[in-house]
């Protein structure tokens, strides 16, 4: 095979493809190193104190094209007594959170659409054992 060169010889495989994924000092903020100075954000939190009523979190915010109340997963908590949920608006690409009382709301967003299977992503060769999951 004179045509490949010194990197390509031996068996030709696909291999598996390094990420370098950090955290920020300053922000809540998880992402993924993609070199040349871009960074590409796949985990972020946010903490408000707030009253009754309407927070807008997202909006109009698209990955690669793909907009976040359509492919982001969001998780939603708060103090006692403030029951917030969110809401996912796809036709406006707005994902906001309501309140029912004052007081604080965490919430994490996760870049990724549908919720992946863990026990399907690691496994044990070809030998068919599954992971032992609690």
């Amino acid at each position: 095979m004179p045509d490949l060169v010194i990197g390509q010889q031996g068996m030709l495989r696909s291999t598996p493809k390094l990420t370098r994924i950090n955290g920020d000092d300053y922000l809540p903020l998880v992402y993924r190193n993609m070199g040349n100075n871009h960074a590409y954000p796949f985990i972020w939190a946010e903490s408000r104190t707030m009253d009754t009523g309407t927070w807008t979190v997202l909006s109009g915010v698209s990955f690669h094209g793909m907009p976040a109340a359509e492919y982001c997963m969001v998780t939603v908590g708060g103090t006692e007594n403030v029951a917030p949920y969110f809401t996912k608006d796809t036709v406006n690409n707005v994902i906001s959170v309501t309140t029912a009382a004052s007081g604080t709301v965490d919430v994490m967003i996760m870049v990724g659409y549908p919720m992946p299977d863990i026990a399907s992503i690691a496994c044990r060769g070809n030998t068919g054992a599954a992971q032992s999951l609690p």
